[in-house]
């Protein structure tokens, strides 16, 4: 059986509130990522952020695939559809432009 895959930030805690720097009301910049149990045979990761307590199901605030496989991937991704510093991985859409947009829930919450 293989190791399951651990995703986790320095940013926040797991199920915690975002910090408001990497939401659309803060700086909306991608939070430093963790990944633990990489299996040695990857040769590439992928992020996809959905947010699942979004009026419009699993909406999607980021998508970003051929990431080298790394423990560490850094925070704040520059926008752009290729990001260079990762060797040229690529970034779908978020909010119709290729980047990291964080949640932005209602001002009520």
């Amino acid at each position: 059986m293989k190791n399951q895959l651990i995703i986790t930030s320095p940013a926040f805690e797991n199920e915690a509130i975002i910090p408001i720097q990497y939401t659309g009301r803060g700086e909306d910049i991608s939070p430093e990522l963790h990944v633990l149990s990489i299996d040695e045979n990857a040769r590439s990761l992928a992020v996809i952020m959905d947010d699942m307590g979004h009026p419009i199901p699993a909406y999607n605030h980021w998508v970003i695939w051929n990431i080298p496989a790394m423990e560490i991937i850094p925070g704040h991704i520059p926008h752009g559809p290729h990001i260079a510093e990762l060797n040229g991985a690529t970034q779908g859409r978020g909010y119709g432009k290729n980047r990291y947009r964080g949640p932005k829930p209602p001002d009520k919450f």
